[in-house]
């Protein structure tokens, strides 16, 4: 069963690896994929079975990489609203893969 907690490390570590993708991409050349692209399948693949809002703040926050508080700005919602958003993501996430 996979927890919130895992959720979020997982959704850290994606959000990572956005960050250096480019990085990662010269790596696979000389030394291989590394364990992040199983979880990027997994997530990628879930979070086309999501709402519209939820695909859209998985892009802003792990792809894109911008805070809650850039999202909240940009979407014209409180910080508040942005992060009861992440948590219902994390949910999403939590019962699509509790599901398996």
């Amino acid at each position: 069963m996979l927890t919130i907690q895992q959720i979020k490390a997982d959704l850290n570590e994606i959000r990572y690896y956005y960050a250096h993708e480019q990085e990662f991409s010269g790596a696979i050349r000389t030394i291989g994929k590394c364990s992040i692209f199983d979880k990027l399948e997994r997530y990628n693949e879930a979070i086309r079975k999501a709402s519209a809002q939820q695909y859209n703040l998985y892009v802003a926050l792990y792809v894109q990489g911008s805070t809650q508080l850039n999202v909240a700005l940009d979407w014209e919602r409180t910080p508040e609203h942005i992060k009861r958003l992440n948590r219902q993501l994390c949910q999403f996430f939590q019962r699509e893969f509790n599901k398996e």
